[in-house]
């Protein structure tokens, strides 16, 4: 165990001399308000004062000291949402997407997941197995299961949750916006008076528009 840790140790030591140039950041560029910026500079020496904590409970919402917020006006309008709990993130996406078809007069798509190996779809045997699966799978496994059935429309914000193109310099919570939504030839017209369609096959193709990518 030893052997090995001196091994690691090595290597790590000879890949740190790889690097020939060191950048050191010293302002703080994304935050521009004056009263975070001076709480993020006294947090990160570990010297928060009372003023901090104070302004920080101005932002709590059940606090009568909080500063009233026009939540259906820019920017909050437009806020993401940041809670640990699946299923909070769920419903609040729901009510979000719908809320968007209504202002927007867009159409929502109901797509039904396709389970399939290698192509084919799965025998009855095949389904209750995954069943059982999913009967007997813990919480951090359903969450990163696929959902049995998504809304898309279009103007929808997305976000990338796993990154398979690095190169595009798309990374896992890029944001982005759905521009348009191409259907499978056999699908039938959509009717443009119900505000959820749901459909028989899956759409051929969903063009995201990332806000910060490196694709032409």
């Amino acid at each position: 165990m030893v052997q090995h840790n001196q091994e690691d140790s090595q290597t790590g030591h000879t890949i740190f001399e790889e690097f020939t140039t060191v950048v050191t950041l010293k302002e703080q560029m994304h935050v521009t308000d004056p009263v975070w910026q001076d709480f993020l500079q006294h947090l990160r020496v570990s010297q928060v004062q009372e003023c901090h904590i104070a302004m920080l409970r101005t932002l709590v919402l059940t606090n009568p000291k909080c500063v009233e917020m026009d939540f259906s006006s820019p920017p909050w309008n437009n806020a993401s949402l940041v809670t640990p709990c699946h299923g909070v993130c769920q419903i609040w996406n729901n009510v979000a997407l719908h809320k968007h078809g209504q202002e927007a007069q867009s159409i929502v798509l109901e797509c039904q997941a396709e389970d399939t190996i290698k192509g084919q779809p799965l025998t009855l045997c095949e389904r209750y197995a995954a069943l059982l699966r999913q009967q007997g799978a813990d919480s951090r496994q359903c969450k990163q299961d696929l959902p049995d059935v998504i809304h898309v429309t279009c103007g929808m914000k997305v976000m990338v949750m796993q990154n398979v193109e690095t190169d595009l310099d798309t990374t896992n919570g890029a944001c982005g916006t759905i521009v348009n939504i191409w259907l499978n030839p056999n699908e039938l017209p959509i009717s443009t008076v119900q505000p959820l369609i749901q459909l028989k096959y899956m759409p051929v193709c969903i063009l995201v528009k990332l806000e910060r990518t490196r694709a032409t």
